[in-house]
């Protein structure tokens, strides 16, 4: 089953807004996850990686990934699973 015909059948099956379904749970959490990126870099940049080397905006970055996965993404990630599981 190709894009076209997935697109085809969503639309038959449950017209325009159903392109959109389980779009909720991401625009939700799009907030939350950006602040938690550019605050943890920011953080890291202020307080622990202050020598502003490419090693330490590396180094930021690779803090503020593992803030933003542990703290938003794998709650974010459950909570998807879980509406699709009990929709199912």
């Amino acid at each position: 089953m190709g894009a076209k015909n997935l697109i085809k059948q969503t639309m038959s099956e449950k017209g325009y807004f159903g392109m959109y379904r389980g779009y909720s749970a991401l625009l939700l959490f799009s907030i939350p996850k950006n602040y938690v990126r550019f605050g943890a870099f920011q953080y890291g940049k202020g307080n622990i990686f202050t020598g502003g080397s490419r090693k330490d905006n590396f180094c930021c970055g690779l803090m503020a990934g593992a803030a933003e996965s542990t703290f938003v993404v794998t709650p974010q990630e459950t909570l998807k699973t879980k509406l699709v599981h009990d929709k199912l």
